[in-house]
């Protein structure tokens, strides 16, 4: 084996060992404090009327892995894997609860603001599961069969590599199918758009060596 192969070997294992210290793979499960933005617009001959609303509440669980790169001292990047459940609890006895079920993958960049303390912010994409059902029929009669968003949140470390994470998921994309009405004959026009919002908090867990961050 020549010198300058056994040189690039070297490097290599160098390398690589150097990246495996800066990164590990992590696993988190918690609640969802989740429910949906409705803004609807009904435009008339003489004007507009409308306006923000939101559903009630519910509490749905979450459960993901991840893995986590460190950049610099202070940065990381951290993609995951995410099975995600979202919708909001009906109020009173009209309607019905509705639960959509996610396979989510957020990407995020975490920036140490203290030892313990970090700080949060990246995107997210959601793909709906199957056997997901609204009114005993697929959901996606209803819903979009995707969604995107954003996230912003804080992260914990509370005991060597465990930390507690709490974020708020802003969902941008119109999940709601039938978003455009109108009525010809007395010239309305019903526009809606609905969005997903959700309060996380999950417990983590990290594969890694204990270290004094």
């Amino acid at each position: 084996m020549s010198k300058s192969l056994s040189l690039f070997l070297l490097l290599l294992v160098v390398s690589a060992a150097a990246i495996c210290q800066k990164s590990f793979f992590g696993v988190d499960a918690g609640i969802n404090v989740s429910n949906q933005r409705i803004y609807s617009i009904t435009t008339y001959s003489n004007g507009t009327s409308g306006g923000v609303s939101f559903l009630s509440n519910a509490v749905k669980p979450t459960i993901s892995i991840f893995y986590n790169q460190k950049i610099s001292d202070p940065l990381s990047i951290r993609i995951y894997a995410r099975y995600n459940s979202l919708g909001y609890k009906k109020v009173g006895s009209m309607g019905s609860d509705v639960d959509i079920n996610y396979f989510t993958i957020p990407l995020t960049a975490s920036y140490q603001v203290y030892k313990n303390l970090f700080v949060q912010a990246g995107s997210y994409v959601s793909f709906t599961l199957n056997n997901t059902k609204l009114f005993n029929q697929d959901i996606t009669k209803t819903y979009h069969k995707n969604d995107w968003g954003f996230i912003v949140g804080a992260e914990h470390t509370i005991f060597k590599n465990f930390a507690l994470n709490a974020s708020y998921c802003i969902g941008i994309k119109n999940i709601w199918l039938n978003d455009s009405n109108s009525n010809p004959v007395f010239g309305i026009t019903y526009s809606t758009k609905i969005t997903n919002r959700a309060l996380q908090v999950a417990l983590i867990y990290k594969f890694k060596k204990p270290t004094n961050e």
